[in-house]
C-alpha cells in the first residue's frame, strides 16, 4: 500500500495463537527516519504503544514492544484471548520531498489490521456405552476458537493405524463464550475375533497447528492352556480353565488373576476369600461365581464361611470382547480325623471314617511315628537290662552300700575281710567288751 511517498507493508489480518507471539506487521518502504511511531487498538482509551526517538519510548501494554524485523512492526507476548481485535499503526516521518533547500515537514501515515487469537483444545475426553459387541464411543473437545475437528483410527495389534471411514458420526458443535466444544458421537461393532481393540478418537485444530489423541483400548478377559468347553450355564461354548493351570506370566495382555485369603488351603471349618482381578482388560469385565448347581453370585469377590471339605468353584469373567471361566479348587486340611474330604463329589459333603479319609501321606507319617515308638522303648529296655546285670523283669538286687569300716563293730558271724588295722587294735577292742574275773 502506497501512501504518499511512504509505503506501509501490513496484512489486513493476522493471526496468533493464545500464550504464544503475536506480529503485527506495519513495515515501511523505504525507510525514512521516524519522528513519531503510534499503535492503538480500537475500543482502547490509550494508546497502547509508543515510540520517539529523540525522547522516550513507552509501552502502555506492557506485553507490547517494537518487532526486532524492522523499527516499525509490533509484537506481543504472551498473546491473551482478549487481545483480538483491530489495531491502527500510525507512523510521522519527515518529508521534504527530495527538496534539501525546503524545510522538512512531518507526514502522518495510518494503516488499519486485524488480529485473530486462535485457542487450541484444553481438554479432550472420551465415553463409552456398550451392548454386547456394539459400542457407542463420544468424544468431546473442549475449549477450541474455533471449533477442532474429529475423526477416528483404529490400530491393529501390530501397530498399524487406519481410519474409520463407514461409521454413523453424530456431531455437535455447542459455543462456551468466545471458545466452542465439540462433541462426536459414533457406534462401532466388535468382531468376533477381535480380542484388543484400540480405537482413537483424534482431534485436529488446523488454526493452532495442534493434534490430540484420546486413545481407549478395549481387551478380553484371557486365560491359559484354555479349552473351549460347553456348559450348562451358558448357550454358547467358553473358553474354560483352572488356576493349576496358569503359569503366572504377565506376557498375556488381561489376564484373569485369582487370589485367595487366607489361601487356596485352609483348615477345617474356616472361612476364605476368593478375589478376581483382570489387570489391563477394559472395560472392567463383571464377574459371577458359582460351585456345583448353585445360583450364581455376581461380584469381584466371594466370601466362603465354614468349609467342611474340598471344593472347586468357578468365575465368569465377561465383558463385550469375551468371556472366560476359571476353576478354583479349595482344599480342606484338618486335624480331625473323623472328617475327611471327597472332592469328586462337586462339593457335597460326606462323613466318612479315619481309614477311608486317610491320604497315603498320612499313613507315611503314622507308620513312621509308631517305628520310632517301638525303637525307644527297645533302647529302653536294653539299656537297663546291661546297667543291672540282670534279665527282664528279674528282682532287682538292692546295691551294696559303701561305708567307712571304722565305723561298724566287729562280728564274729561276719566273714573275714581284708582289714588294713592291727591284731593287737582288734584283741584291744575285745578286751573292753568282756568283763574282767
Amino acid at each position: 500500500t502506497l501512501i504518499g511517498t511512504v509505503d506501509l507493508k501490513y496484512d489486513d489480518v493476522s493471526y496468533a495463537t493464545v500464550q504464544q507471539k503475536a506480529f503485527l506487521r506495519c513495515g515501511m518502504m523505504p525507510v525514512q527516519p521516524i519522528k513519531e511511531l503510534w499503535w492503538f487498538k480500537t475500543g482502547a482509551e490509550e494508546p497502547i504503544y509508543y515510540y520517539d526517538p529523540t525522547s522516550i519510548e513507552a509501552a502502555v501494554m506492557e506485553r507490547a514492544k517494537r518487532s526486532s524485523r524492522d523499527n516499525t512492526s509490533l509484537e506481543i507476548y504472551p498473546t491473551q484471548l482478549d487481545d483480538e481485535g483491530e489495531y491502527i499503526c500510525r507512523v510521522v516521518v519527515w518529508d521534504n520531498t527530495g527538496n534539501s533547500t525546503k524545510p522538512s515537514i512531518p507526514i502522518s501515515r495510518e494503516a488499519r489490521m486485524m488480529l485473530k487469537v486462535n485457542v487450541p483444545p484444553e481438554k479432550v475426553e472420551i465415553t463409552h456405552l456398550t451392548s454386547g459387541r456394539n459400542l457407542s464411543l463420544r468424544c468431546k473437545s473442549e475449549g477450541a476458537k474455533p471449533p477442532a475437528d474429529i475423526l477416528w483410527t483404529k490400530t491393529s495389534p501390530d501397530g498399524v493405524e487406519t481410519e474409520l471411514h463407514d461409521l454413523t458420526k453424530v456431531r455437535e458443535i455447542e459455543p462456551t463464550g468466545d471458545l466452542c466444544d465439540t462433541a462426536e458421537q459414533i457406534f462401532y461393532h466388535l468382531e468376533e475375533n477381535e480380542m484388543i481393540a484400540k480405537i482413537s478418537c483424534v482431534v485436529r485444530h488446523h488454526n493452532t497447528n495442534t493434534t490430540i489423541y484420546k486413545n481407549i483400548t478395549f481387551v478380553s478377559p484371557a486365560i491359559q492352556n484354555a479349552l473351549k468347553v460347553t456348559m450348562q450355564r451358558f448357550a454358547d461354548p467358553v473358553l474354560y480353565s483352572s488356576i493349576e493351570n496358569q503359569d503366572g506370566q504377565d506376557n498375556v495382555a488381561g489376564l484373569v488373576k485369582i487370589s485367595a485369603d487366607p489361601g487356596f488351603k485352609v483348615l477345617y471349618n474356616t472361612s476364605v476369600t476368593l478375589k478376581a482381578s483382570a489387570p489391563g482388560v477394559f472395560p472392567e469385565p463383571r464377574y459371577l461365581w458359582w460351585v456345583g448347581d448353585q445360583t450364581g453370585i455376581a461380584g469381584r469377590e466371594l466370601h466362603i464361611t465354614n468349609l467342611e471339605e474340598d471344593k472347586s468353584y468357578f468365575v465368569l469373567a465377561e465383558n463385550p470382547l469375551g468371556r472366560v471361566v476359571l476353576q478354583i479348587p479349595v482344599y480342606v486340611t484338618s486335624a480331625d480325623y473323623s472328617q475327611w474330604n471327597d472332592s469328586s463329589n462337586d462339593g457335597d459333603a460326606r462323613i466318612t471314617d479315619a481309614s477311608s479319609g486317610l491320604d497315603t501321606g498320612a499313613i507315611i507319617g503314622i507308620v513312621i511315628g509308631v517305628l520310632i515308638v517301638v525303637f525307644f522303648i527297645g533302647f529302653a529296655v536294653w539299656y537297663w537290662t546291661i546297667r543291672d546285670g540282670t534279665q527282664v523283669f528279674s528282682p532287682k538286687k538292692e546295691k551294696p552300700h559303701v561305708v567307712d569300716e571304722e565305723t561298724i563293730p566287729f562280728r564274729s558271724t561276719d566273714k573275714p575281710l581284708m582289714r588294713t588295722i592291727s591284731t593287737q587294735t582288734l584283741e584291744g577292742r575285745r578286751s573292753r567288751r568282756e568283763p574282767s574275773i
